[in-house]
């Protein structure tokens, strides 16, 4: 019986807190400092279990701010000392935690002690630093918040209101519309009280009440009550003032909160002396009386001493902090400083040294350049050396054929046409070997002008048509009835036949086409397309170098493709051969349609 009547008490207590911690989490994440269910000397009450349970779960935000809770509760029933000691403690123990939602939590404690003992400007102090703090942390807006709400009122009190302005803008980035945009448009409301713009307060207090119908937060009530007063003494709506300050003070009794309660009184007995209420005003004016001797009772005039002494003490101590702080400053400074030095310096010598290995990769360069410049000298005399040969000896040798007057006309003939093809062919490597160098130097004149890329690839076709050495046939397709493009039509025909004349040399039966297309707005895909041999794709990566030759017992000078290759560069496109073409060889080029410089001078 003992051991269940023991675990039945331990459930319902453990019940107990974590509706406690339930309730006293609502009032913290919605920044209320009280609600029906849990009034101001609950949460003194509550503090102790509460903070224990808090820092068992390791929720240290939490338990910073039941601890602030307590401060502020204490501080509203007038035990100014206790809530000061209580607030110093928790900024001792988040310094040595260095935990600094801790320690901002801390410092807006203390500004609500100062705040309650009337020290304003000391107050202020400490509400900045706490933002200064929260700044600093991530996702803080609502802490921050939490410290809006004492700041800026409190210096809209003082008249600072450009300051109070710039804390407004604050308030109104925080995305919580239950509470959030009720504090604003109250905080409004109530600068522009004190800059006597009636009209557009009265707009703001409206707004706030209908914030106020959407989340009816029981500590919302009486903020909502006293911004409504102040409008109505300031309208001279006196008899309203009255009764809504007459309400505020049947729900703030002169033990809780009793610096508001004071004011209250106060507004209220000003309000019955203006309305020759001299009786009512008499029994507020003792009211005070009574509060203000209850006050002293308390030893207030002792705590507020031992406030200010405390601050003192607290204001030398930051001071000799500023000093070590300005002190280490300046130390690290001088560590910065030789330390950039030192850093400038490796930078220089890594800097030369880079120069130096850019020379040394500049000379090593020029030499392989050189090595590579004999290299293909030598290359290109051996290789123009065989393929000079091979024509000059026909060309002697059929010469001498014709000097033999016993020859019948059809061998005559035939020797005719033998020296002809060889010395086109002979003429055609020379040519291919002007082209190149003067393609390579860049001076081979390129003549541009508008040209329909359809008719020249037509003229293309029907002249390659009429020289080829083959059955295959030479065909043109474009879905296309013209193209206008910006070239020279001397070296795009140049171009087309080489490819064209280079694909009949490997197809001996089937067809060569020549296709036009645009392949966008800007550019047309011109390609060349055989049923021949094909290349092999070991083969296809080399197919664009100078003197290389697929077939070595074949004439040419193995320059062509590379002279397509620089034409088509000229032009602003690119040439390769399609890897994925099965049924032979294709050879694909893109040519701009209107040339860079002019679309540039055109825009």
């Amino acid at each position: 019986m003992l051991f269940y009547s023991t675990s039945y008490i331990q459930s319902t207590n453990l019940d107990l807190v974590n509706e406690r911690i339930h309730l006293m989490e609502y009032l913290m994440d919605n920044n209320l400092a009280y609600s029906q269910e849990v009034r101001l000397h609950d949460i003194a009450q509550w503090e102790d279990e509460l903070v224990d349970a808090f820092r068992n779960k390791k929720d240290y935000k939490h338990m910073f701010l039941m601890q602030q809770m307590a401060a502020y509760a204490l501080v509203s029933d007038g035990h100014i000392n206790e809530a000061l000691e209580k607030a110093n403690a928790m900024l001792q123990q988040a310094t040595l935690m260095r935990y600094d939602i801790g320690i901002a939590i801390s410092h807006y404690a203390i500004g609500d002690t100062y705040l309650n003992a009337n020290m304003t400007n000391e107050a202020i102090e400490e509400y900045e630093i706490a933002m200064q703090k929260l700044y600093k942390i991530a996702d803080s807006e609502k802490l921050q918040e939490k410290v809006l709400i004492q700041l800026i009122p409190t210096l809209i009190r003082l008249g600072r209101l450009n300051e109070a302005k710039d804390y407004l803008e604050q308030i109104e980035q925080v995305k919580d519309y239950r509470h959030s945009r009720f504090i604003e448009n109250i905080f409004q409301a109530y600068y522009y009280l004190h800059t006597n713009n009636l009209e557009q307060a009265r707009e703001y207090i409206q707004e706030a009440e209908e914030w106020y119908e959407y989340y009816p937060f029981f500590f919302h009530s009486s903020i909502l009550k006293y911004i409504q007063a102040e409008y109505a003494k300031q309208v001279e709506d006196d008899e309203q003032a009255i009764k809504l300050y007459n309400e505020l003070t049947v729900s703030t009794s002169s033990a809780n909160v009793y610096n508001r309660y004071l004011k209250m009184k106060n507004s209220l007995a000003r309000l019955y002396t203006k309305r020759g209420r001299a009786k009512e005003a008499c029994e507020i004016f003792q009211d005070i009386n009574a509060a203000r001797d209850s006050i002293n009772a308390r030893n207030y005039s002792s705590q507020i001493n031992l406030l200010r002494t405390i601050y003192q003490v607290d204001r030398l101590e930051m001071d000799n902090q500023n000093e070590r702080n300005r002190l280490l400053f300046y130390s690290i400074m001088g560590c910065i400083l030789i330390l950039s030095i030192s850093i400038a310096s490796v930078l220089y010598i890594r800097k030369i040294n880079k120069r130096l290995i850019a020379s040394r990769l500049k000379l090593e360069k020029a030499r392989q350049i050189a090595e590579n410049s004999i290299r293909t000298k030598s290359v290109f005399l051996s290789n123009m050396s065989h393929e000079i040969r091979t024509p000059l000896n026909a060309l002697s040798g059929f010469s001498a054929i014709l000097t033999d007057a016993n020859i019948d006309i059809s061998t005559r003939q035939q020797c005719n046409e033998i020296i002809q093809q060889n010395s086109d062919l002979l003429l055609k490597l020379i040519d291919d070997v002007v082209d190149l160098s003067s393609l390579e130097i860049g001076k081979m004149q390129f003549l541009f002008a508008n040209n329909n890329a359809v008719a020249i690839c037509r003229n293309v076709v029907d002249t390659v048509e009429k020289i080829k050495q083959t059955s295959a046939s030479v065909l043109f397709q474009t879905s296309l009835e013209n193209l206008e493009i910006y070239t020279d039509e001397a070296r795009l025909q140049q171009l087309l036949i080489n490819l064209l004349i280079n694909a009949t040399k490997f197809t001996t039966e089937g067809s060569i086409t020549l296709s036009l297309e645009k392949q966008s707005e800007e550019v047309a895909l011109f390609a060349v397309s055989d049923t021949g041999c094909g290349i092999a794709p070991e083969k296809q990566g080399a197919i664009f170098n100078r003197f290389e030759k697929l077939n070595e017992n074949a004439q040419g000078s193995g320059l062509g493709l590379s002279i397509c290759q620089l034409i088509v560069e000229r032009f602003g496109g690119k040439i390769w051969i399609d890897p994925e073409y099965k049924n032979g060889s294709r050879f694909l080029f893109t040519h701009p349609i209107v040339s860079t410089s002019r679309k540039e001078v055109s825009e």
